[in-house]
């Protein structure tokens, strides 16, 4: 009777420390210039979800003033979750900053990380299409402070703008050294067992295994799509040790 106890207890420890972490938090990108009332549909489906925050992977406005920013205020003023942001290359935009970017959201700077339960959350500013050396270190710097089995952290996720270029993407308005800048990147996310890099500014959606790391390419929030691409926005699932992705399309307001 005892051993039958134990045998029920342990089965209910085991399938509880499977699910204990299961959850999930969504990513959308390049809303700017929305026409079609996409974004807003994405922040009230987020909102009444059980996705715990938003990750915007930049292009929020299509050029930095005062009005365009107010708008994204106002737009966002009801939604009752987290926004992390990522800077995109519009933000840079007429006059844009990132010290301007950073101060709008109280962030430490553009180049900032975060943890969310068993996850460890790295965003990185590549919004002029390039990863230089500095970045790069810093980067590698951060995962290394915040390895997987330490402090809880079980997953590793990198947020930045443009995708790096892989034999699948080759990402628009990037410096000439990108290929190798994303050759560099991809050593150090392997390095450490990254697991998701998750990406905008190609107006379309895609995913890729990239060399053992999952490549989410989410850039259909509103602005302008690529030929043969739906409006819509990633649900990013953790659990089971496992990073996993669906896209959930959204329709164009009539």
């Amino acid at each position: 009777m005892r051993r039958k106890i134990f045998l029920l207890t342990l089965w209910a420890v085991l399938l509880w420390a499977g699910t204990a972490f299961a959850w999930s938090f969504a990513v959308a990108g390049d809303s700017r210039d929305d026409k079609d009332g996409i974004f807003p549909q994405i922040l009230a489906a987020v909102d009444n979800s059980g996705m715990e925050f938003l990750l915007h992977t930049g292009d929020m406005i299509r050029n930095a003033s005062a009005r365009e920013w107010g708008a994204f205020r106002a737009a966002t003023a009801s939604f009752r979750k987290p926004l992390r942001p990522v800077i995109g290359n519009h933000e840079l935009y007429r006059g844009g900053t990132r010290e301007g970017f950073a101060e709008f959201f109280g962030l430490p700077g553009v180049n900032y990380s975060f943890d969310h339960k068993d996850a460890h959350f790295t965003v990185v500013d590549n919004a002029k299409g390039s990863l230089p050396d500095n970045t790069l270190a810093w980067l590698d710097r951060d995962l290394a402070s915040h390895p997987k089995g330490k402090d809880g952290i079980a997953h590793l996720i990198v947020a930045m703008h443009v995708p790096p270029e892989t034999m699948l993407v080759r990402p628009h308005g990037t410096r000439l050294d990108y290929e190798e800048q994303s050759r560099q990147l991809l050593a150090i996310l392997s390095r450490h067992g990254v697991d998701a890099v998750l990406c905008s500014h190609e107006h379309m959606h895609h995913v890729e295994d990239w060399n053992g790391v999952l490549l989410v390419v989410s850039g259909g929030a509103g602005a302008p799509l690529a030929p043969f691409q739906k409006y819509g926005y990633y649900r990013i699932d953790v659990e089971n040790g496992a990073v996993r992705e669906t896209f959930l399309p959204v329709k164009p307001r009539k």
